[in-house]
């Protein structure tokens, strides 16, 4: 009897023990859970003077089911936007190709030595804020800046719940023709409406479905585009300075002066000729008119 009362308070003491850690690991697993989703949508800001500034913070209570789209504009000296491409693919494939996947490169750099190019990616959503905060960062260390950003969304979530409301309501039509079209003895006419009418129910259903498989693509991906462009040079006497622009554009405004000079010459050239022959004539003329006059006198 007495070993019963001991038994009897310990397994009760036992009991509340697990029933405690299992509380608080239900605990711990909402507040991580609500932590992974508050991360994948995190937005990135940027100050007036295109610095990157601290990234606040959108709950996912407030974007359920969004799918974000991150465009970044980068300024860099022009030699160094290629350098500044090969890194941001490496930290990509640090990733892995579970996480992020270049999806297109652009690099194009002109007579005059503007450079325009770009960089694509796929990433997973809880990701995408820390890749584009550790890519600005590269672009900094590389004497470059963030130019301009944004940051849209499209409500796929809303839209995934629509397309399999619709996908119930075709599927459920589509049943009753199927049904209709089971009944013996139909005439040629009804029949012929019928599989008329579910072959366009099964068109419907195929393009809702295919909708629905590109708003879970989305969901399940992020699509972040980075553009480069080249910063002018304060100094120096590379393609961008501006002293090599001045120098540039005095010598297309020296070339065009010289070039109309030789214009105006080439225009004028022959009337002067003319005129330079006609008063050497009319000279000569009088000239042999005193000399006769005189001989006369």
């Amino acid at each position: 009897m007495k070993t019963r009362n001991l038994i009897v308070p310990a397994l009760c003491f036992a009991i509340a023990a697990c029933s405690q850690d299992a509380a608080d690991r239900a605990t711990t697993e909402k507040v991580t859970t609500r932590n992974v989703q508050e991360s994948q949508v995190e937005l990135v800001a940027a100050d007036a003077a295109g610095e990157p500034a601290s990234a606040p913070a959108i709950r996912a209570s407030v974007a359920p089911g969004v799918a974000f789209d991150y465009r970044y504009s980068f300024g860099l000296p022009e030699d160094r936007i290629g350098a500044a491409q090969e890194e941001h693919a490496a930290l990509c494939e640090r990733l892995g190709l579970a996480h992020c996947r270049v999806t297109g490169m652009q690099y194009n750099k002109s007579s005059d030595g503007d450079v325009a190019a770009s960089l694509a990616f796929k990433l997973d959503p809880a990701m995408a804020h820390s890749f584009a905060r550790d890519a600005t960062a590269i672009v900094e260390k590389a004497e470059g800046s963030l130019t301009d950003s944004a940051i849209t969304g499209e409500d796929s979530g809303g839209r995934i719940v629509e397309g399999d409301k619709q996908t119930v309501s075709l599927t459920a039509e589509l049943a009753k023709v199927d049904a209709q079209l089971r009944i013996p003895n139909l005439s040629k006419d009804v029949r012929g409406r019928l599989v008329e009418q579910g072959n366009a129910l099964r068109a419907q259903l195929r393009e809702v479905q295919a909708k629905r498989g590109a708003d879970v693509e989305s969901l399940a991906t992020t699509p972040v585009q980075f553009e480069y462009h080249s910063n002018e040079a304060i100094f120096g006497f590379d393609n961008r300075s501006p002293i090599q622009q001045a120098l540039r554009t005095s010598g297309s405004s020296f070339t065009a002066m010289l070039s109309f000079l030789v214009l105006l010459v080439g225009a004028l050239a022959p009337w002067a000729l003319l005129g330079g022959a006609v008063y050497w004539g009319v000279r000569r003329w009088r000239g042999k008119r005193s000399v006769v006059v005189d001989a006369a006198s």
